[in-house]
């Protein structure tokens, strides 16, 4: 698992995404903002006494888009005996709305192992901001379908986590962020197909 980790979190530098609307959580939550900060000078040069003017913002409703093309990472696979590490591809897309902290998301993805599964998650996410720049998420979907080697499943699920970074801010109200996430994944093939994963992507948040 440690191995795993450190794969995906290498292939988070790969995997692109963009966001417009307000597709970063946390950047809308309540704070004050210091519209005044001056100091009071002693005879020596020093600063004897500050003095601040703050404004509070309340937090703010938004919306959001957030296209990931792709997500890359890798995943342990295991089907009847078998267990094995593939590569991941995960395109996806998500449509946000929220309130200051809150947000909630529906996402369509392509979930595409490769030499293995390859399925279409629909799923539906909520998101919660610690701080201005750390969020997490998560969320549990459906797998109305997927194929394997020549078989097609109409039955599957996954559960799923992560978290959003902002690395930086590029502009007034544009981010670079870092996404991590994890997922569990079955599949009602025949024999049951499970998929323990790992993906990231970086991109900018406008």
């Amino acid at each position: 698992m440690k191995r795993l980790f450190l794969v995906a979190a290498a292939a988070s530098t790969v995997g692109c995404s963009f966001g417009v609307g307000s597709a970063f959580v946390g950047q809308w939550r309540p704070h004050d903002r210091v519209d005044v900060d001056a100091c009071l000078m002693d005879e020596a040069g020093q600063c004897a006494e500050r003095k601040q003017v703050t404004t509070h913002v309340p937090e703010r409703a938004f919306w959001g888009v957030l296209v990931a093309y792709p997500a890359v990472g890798i995943a342990r696979v295991s089907r009847g005996d078998g267990d094995t590490t593939k590569a991941r591809l995960a395109p996806s897309l998500e449509v946000m709305t929220g309130k200051g902290r809150y947000a909630v998301g529906a996402r369509v993805a392509a979930q595409i192992e490769l030499d293995a599964a390859r399925a279409t998650p629909i799923a539906v996410l909520g998101h919660l901001s610690l701080t201005e720049r750390l969020s997490v998420h998560a969320g549990a979907g459906y797998l109305p379908y997927a194929r394997l080697h020549g078989e097609s499943a109409f039955v599957g699920a996954e559960a799923l986590g992560g978290f959003q970074l902002a690395l930086s801010r590029t502009r007034s109200e544009t981010y670079l962020v870092a996404t991590v996430e994890g997922d569990v994944t079955w599949i009602g093939f025949d024999q049951p197909y499970r998929a323990i994963g790992l993906t990231g992507h970086l991109g900018i948040f406008f």
